[in-house]
């Protein structure tokens, strides 16, 4: 137990709960779209993400664990006021063939809708959050998920004006 007491420690553990669903999305979301994507340099943008919202997902589980090393991380409820903003498990890919170029538009605009809303759940439990170490992860998450909406609108315009990815470049953290 810390300093701020089971009452804040309860509600930063779920507002935690709440970040690490946004990212095992994230990392369903990158996998199942890097298999399907068109081109090399889109598949390989999308493992990238996938592969930054792993890195994620273990230094928030580590921020659990540092806070309360004893509790079952599979057991924190995720703060109701936050949870909201995770998006549904609605994934825009064809079951039984991959995409057209159309079907890339569609799931680049939806992977844009899941950044700004990981973005808004992030500034938003930066807010509720007074303890420094989570707010500073919560805070550099904001950060790296506004670079991953960027790199996604980003290959949507060339995708939507050229018919073609750019690719990955490595997001630097920090």
């Amino acid at each position: 137990m810390n300093g701020t007491g089971l009452e804040g420690e309860d509600k930063v553990l779920s507002v935690l709960a709440s970040a690490l669903r946004i990212e095992e999305f994230g990392i369903e979301f990158y996998r199942r779209f890097s298999e399907c994507a068109r081109e090399e340099n889109g598949a390989a943008l999308l493992r990238g993400l996938a592969r930054d919202e792993v890195q994620h997902k273990e230094h928030i589980e580590k921020e659990m664990r540092r806070i309360a090393p004893d509790a079952d991380l599979e057991k924190v409820r995720p703060s109701e006021s936050l949870l909201g903003i995770v998006p549904e498990k609605a994934f825009p890919f064809p079951p039984d063939r991959c995409m057209t170029m159309e079907d890339e538009i569609k799931a680049l605009e939806m992977g844009i809708k899941v950044e700004i809303g990981s973005v808004e759940m992030y500034r938003n439990a930066a807010i509720q959050v007074t303890e420094p170490s989570t707010h500073d992860l919560l805070e550099k998450l904001t950060h790296v998920e506004e670079g991953h909406r960027k790199l996604l609108e980003d290959n949507l315009y060339l995708l939507q004006n050229e018919g073609a990815w750019y690719g990955y470049s490595p997001i630097l953290e920090g």
